[in-house]
């Protein structure tokens, strides 16, 4: 696989993962909606982090050169990946 391919490739991959990460913020939502009125503060508190994390997520995007430096870290192990969901995860 040359180059071209190997971007292209990596290209798409990282669409597919955007797109499957708005799906999920997505039914996030529409799971809240059949759960919950418009008016139901649970519900507000969740629409509300549901749009901060889309938002940072197309914030760390288009920082390139945060986003290198953070995937660095990752890869380091400097960075915790946990996320406490009751052990969901």
């Amino acid at each position: 696989m040359n180059n071209s391919d190997t971007i292209f490739t990596a290209t798409n991959n990282a669409i597919d993962n955007f797109e499957k990460i708005k799906r999920g913020l997505q039914g996030i939502y529409d799971i809240l909606k059949l759960s919950y009125s418009d008016d139901n503060i649970y519900f507000l508190l969740a629409q509300d982090n549901i749009q901060g994390v889309f938002s940072s997520l197309l914030e760390l995007l288009a920082n390139e050169d945060g986003t290198k430096e953070l995937i660095e870290k990752i890869k380091r192990a400097e960075i915790d990946l946990d996320i406490p969901l009751d052990n969901l995860m």
